[in-house]
């Protein structure tokens, strides 16, 4: 997929291919100018051993190790005047221990420039002068190939197989899961047949009866977590540093409230530099919670003739998928009297409604009463079922806002809360036009309340 994709920048693919050393699993042709990819797949029965310098300095008898193997890799493909990109990939985890392996950078996956500034006295620094002396190599000779080694670790099916399916939409293919099964099938029959290198044509030609729709741009919004594939997206934005905490689950709002209006600009930017590409069609991934799910979607929205893609879970939800029956939501409303504006909370996983009350009195937001939408079903973390669904609910929710408007013509605000799953805000916040300036909130975790997170005026 990254051969024949929108961001096309390699020209081939090959397998066990012969001459690169033993970084010849999987070799990327670059056709841009930027350095080859030569990949060492390790792939451990038990995931929960470690990538930590035991693994990569183990020898079996009088075989190389790990670590040998690569640094030996590294001069082969030197000699032979390339500048190479090596990368090891399993799905092992990171010692995080590890005196050296502990300080992988999560942004590049690299150890430099951690290896290169560490001093020689120190335990990481030790461990530098072991690995060299390892490899038979001197302290500058090891960094430097340290500097073209990615160790990608942590790797697990599920999350390739749906890193690959919004690939195979961007490349405008059947994402579903047969046709994954079928690109499978294809892969396995080249390698058991002995088919080394496959080109541009030749994978093209083989994925001819999976093509459905135009290709796709990739948007890739890194807020609380990293995309391990980030690299291959048309725009990639990356916010995760502008938060504490060292897990997703703890990043709920940037350190300093101006790291907000950072995003937002960063978004905006984004959907223009879309638009003036040309790309109408484009497939979102990334970890982000609720409210920059929705601004996401009003900066790429149906009025300006987009479509949006994102795999929820198992399942690709498209703002342009056909509308179908659901049951009618269902409705509350809590009068406030705090003030002319209308406060909507959607409770599509859980009811906010409570949470959403306490923290508009407490906080004296100017809401002069709150709407909670429902689903027909009530709310339960199933309770949108695919794409058509979502699309349907979607347009309901805009147009129950809308009739609510119509009762409240001094409103200058809506105050908005979600609770349900992101392709929902996402395609909400892409339909969500002729309402009023609208403040989507984060929600801070049980019992911390809300926070402001955008502002956007529809």
């Amino acid at each position: 997929m990254r051969v024949i994709g929108p961001e096309r920048r390699f020209s081939q693919v090959e397998v066990e291919i012969n001459g690169v050393g033993n970084v010849d699993d999987v070799v990327l042709r670059s056709c841009t100018g930027e350095p080859d990819i030569f990949a060492q797949v390790k792939w451990a029965t038990n995931p929960a051993d470690l990538v930590n310098e035991g693994f990569l300095t183990a020898t079996s008898g009088k075989g190389k190790s790990l670590l040998q193997k690569l640094y030996a890799s590294y001069l082969t493909l030197s000699a032979n005047g390339a500048t190479p990109a090596l990368r090891l990939i399993t799905n092992r985890a990171l010692d995080r221990t590890d005196p050296l392996l502990g300080h992988v950078d999560g942004r590049t996956d690299l150890l430099m420039p951690y290896a290169e500034q560490v001093e020689q006295i120190s335990t990481a620094g030790r461990a530098v002068e072991r690995w060299a002396d390892h490899v038979g190599a001197s302290r500058p000779e090891l960094l430097v190939m340290l500097e073209h080694l990615q160790f990608v670790t942590g790797r697990i099916v599920s999350a390739e197989e749906e890193h690959v399916r919004t690939l195979m939409v961007a490349a405008g293919l059947d994402g579903s899961d047969s046709a994954l099964q079928h690109g499978l099938n294809i892969a396995e029959g080249w390698v058991t047949s002995g088919k080394r290198a496959v080109p541009e044509q030749d994978i093209r030609s083989a994925v001819e009866s999976l093509h459905p729709a135009p290709p796709s741009a990739v948007l890739v919004v890194q807020a609380i977590d990293r995309d391990p594939h980030a690299e291959e997206a048309t725009i990639a934005l990356d916010w995760v540093h502008l938060f504490d905490g060292d897990k997703p689950q703890v990043r709920v709002q940037p350190r300093h409230a101006s790291g907000w209006a950072r995003m937002e600009q960063e978004i905006v930017d984004a959907a223009a530099a879309l638009e003036e590409s040309g790309w109408r069609s484009t497939v979102v991934r990334g970890a982000m919670r609720q409210a920059t799910f929705f601004r996401v979607g009003a900066a790429l929205p149906s009025v300006r003739g987009h479509t949006l893609r994102y795999l929820q879970g198992h399942h690709l939800w498209s703002t342009d998928a056909r509308k179908v029956p659901i049951p009618v939501p269902q409705l509350q409303r809590q009068q406030l009297n705090l003030g002319p504006d209308l406060a909507v909370a959607l409770g599509f996983a859980i009811d906010p409604t409570p949470a959403v009350i306490k923290f508009l009195q407490r906080n004296g937001i100017p809401a002069h009463h709150l709407l909670t939408i429902q689903p027909g079903g009530g709310s339960d973390d199933q309770s949108i079922d695919g794409s058509e669904q979502a699309v349907t609910y979607a347009e309901t929710i805009r147009n129950l806002v809308r009739a609510e408007l119509d009762e409240l013509p001094s409103a200058k605000r809506i105050h908005l809360f979600m609770a349900g799953p992101g392709g929902l805000a996402l395609m909400l916040g892409h339909r969500w036009n002729r309402t009023r300036v609208t403040v989507a909130y984060e929600h801070l975790g049980m019992g911390q309340g809300y926070t402001p997170a955008f502002e956007v005026d529809s």
